[in-house]
């Protein structure tokens, strides 16, 4: 017995076979009938698709054999694969190559084999399509032709499968990747709620109480009653101011004919007037367009970093610069009070601001400096209207 050579390619071969990820998987009648095919053509008891792992031949399809498996240096079909046509043999048994064959001298008794390769899109040959009998025996031209047509099925039907498992495994992708959005989305919707059930019960509920308290008050306190109502009409005003905010910031209005900068822009200009510090912005102009749900992030950052920047000690002045390069980018400076990182940390955390900017896959920083300048930079990538 000769044992066949390893081909000059095998290294390249067995990756391409391990692609198709098809070794030890169940039964398929796709091939099970293209076996049936071979051997009804061929007229032979015997027909297997064979498939050439690095120590073993494996059946992916049998008609006529028990094994599932031999070993390769038994197989005839790791000489097939050597050629480039039908690999004929006869009579094993007056072989050289296969006369001490366990298989020839033993069960199933292979005399005949004919055996046309497997060729992979790649190239490579990774089994067999291939009929055996117990006798020997010749082929005909038209039986070697039947083969040679019967082995680009088998090829044919390997693609297609191995497409359809990265289709199966894309689409895996896209419905776990639909389900993050939705989970981020609900999160995101959630700490809107809380945000705003904050808002409503700590800002505006409470003004509105203490207001109803000055008006109480100033009914039996005739000589500081128009103090105390021109109190309560400053409270009111600001509850007015924040309600109008806080409409703003759950749905800010958006046109596909607005720019995102112009959108921040509006936006500034609707709420300038809310807070005690002045708020300037200037946009650097590109090519470069983001999205409108980069403007909404921004937006609702901004709106609740103002909300930090108003309980600063002596914050008079804001400054707001707004880049589109190859991202969303914003500075925010101030000239309040410094406070250490950390403090600054712990405000983003608690408003959701890290989140928010986090959940575009963008990042956040806050610079300090003993100058009396704190910056929050925020840069987001672009995104496309929908994503998150």
């Amino acid at each position: 017995m000769i044992i066949a050579a390893i081909p000059v390619d095998e290294e390249l071969r067995l990756k391409d076979l391990q692609s198709y990820d098809i070794l030890d998987t169940a039964a398929e009648t796709d091939f099970d009938e293209l076996v049936e095919l071979a051997g009804q053509v061929c007229n032979a008891p015997i027909s297997l698709i064979t498939l050439l792992d690095k120590d073993r031949q494996w059946f992916k399809a049998k008609n006529g054999m028990a094994a599932s498996s031999t070993s390769r240096d038994v197989a005839f079909c790791s000489h097939a694969i050597l050629q480039n046509d039908v690999f004929v043999v006869e009579d094993a048994s007056k072989d050289d190559r296969f006369a001490g064959n366990p298989l020839v001298t033993g069960d199933p008794s292979i005399r005949f084999y004919a055996g046309a390769p497997v060729i992979s899109p790649g190239g490579y040959k990774m089994g067999t399509i291939c009929i055996i009998d117990k006798e020997p025996k010749k082929i005909s031209e038209k039986e070697k032709r039947a083969l040679l047509l019967i082995s680009k099925q088998v090829t044919k039907l390997l693609d297609l499968r191995r497409k359809n498992r990265i289709i199966r495994q894309r689409a895996e992708e896209i419905i776990n990747l639909k389900t993050k959005t939705i989970n981020n989305v609900m999160k995101e919707q959630e700490a809107d709620k809380k945000q705003i059930a904050f808002t409503l019960h700590e800002n505006l509920a409470q003004r509105l109480a203490s207001s109803m308290l000055f008006i109480d008050v100033a009914q039996h306190n005739e000589d500081q009653r128009a103090e105390l109502l021109e109190i309560a009409r400053d409270e009111i005003k600001n509850v007015l101011t924040e309600m109008r905010n806080l409409t703003y910031s759950i749905t800010p209005y958006t046109s596909p004919w607005i720019s995102a900068d112009e959108l921040v822009a509006e936006f500034l200009e609707k709420i300038s007037g809310s807070y005690d510090f002045k708020i300037e912005l200037t946009i650097e102009k590109s090519d470069e367009k983001a999205s409108q749900e980069n403007a909404l992030t921004i937006i609702r950052v901004l709106e609740q970093w103002f909300k930090i920047l108003a309980d600063k000690q002596a914050v008079s002045k804001v400054n707001i610069a707004i880049k589109t390069s190859k991202q969303f980018e914003i500075s925010v400076e101030d000239d309040g009070e410094a406070n250490t990182a950390e403090e600054i940390r712990e405000h983003i955390r608690d408003s959701m601001i890290y989140d928010r900017v986090h959940s575009q896959n963008g990042t956040i920083e806050i610079i300090t400096s003993d100058a009396g300048k704190n910056t929050l930079e925020i840069r987001l990538p672009f995104q496309i209207a929908g994503d998150e």
